[in-house]
């Protein structure tokens, strides 16, 4: 009995542990995140403003999600603080994600059009491109609660082969 109190703490500790790492990672990445959301009608666009700065991250990202996608009518373009157009893309999905270079300091201008037939629901957002330790941080949590969950898993089936033991001696 008394590996599998070992074997219990071991697994208990995996888990919090697992959850703490997901949950302090998702904070960092999500903290600088701009969103916006909103109903488009033909013709018309969304605006999402972000204040990014080279000394934090030299590189930009920038998500477009439609609802009701239809090719070829969603359009997105990037404004640099200076009101430099720096990119331009036609969505060739209902979900879209890309990065930009930061090059200066002040507010990124991210504008989503809707050129289609009928109104759809844009969400916009922009931000930095993540730290890589960030999202191995991140990586390593969910990772840690998966063997966790195994862990009592295994554990259980470990108990119940030794109870199952123990009543037949």
């Amino acid at each position: 009995m008394q590996k599998s109190v070992i074997l219990l703490l071991i697994v208990g500790v995996l888990i919090p542990i697992g959850i703490a790492l997901s949950y302090y990672s998702s904070l960092i990445i999500t903290k600088d995140l701009v969103t916006e959301q909103s109903s488009i009608i033909s013709g018309d666009s969304l605006q999402v403003d972000a204040e990014l700065y080279p000394s934090v991250s030299k590189i930009g990202l920038y998500f477009v999600q439609t609802m009701n996608f239809d090719e070829n009518s969603i359009h997105a373009k990037i404004f640099d603080p200076s009101g430099s157009q720096i990119v331009s893309k036609t969505l060739e999905s209902e979900k879209f994600e890309d990065r930009f270079e930061i090059l200066t300091s002040g507010t990124y201008i991210l504008v989503v059009e809707n050129s289609g037939p009928e109104e759809t629901v844009i969400i916009g957002v922009l931000s930095y491109l993540p730290d890589k330790g960030i999202i191995s941080l991140s990586y390593t949590g969910v990772y840690m609660l998966i063997v966790g969950m195994m862990g009592m898993v295994g554990l259980g089936v470990f108990v119940i082969k030794n109870r199952q033991k123990n009543d037949v001696s």
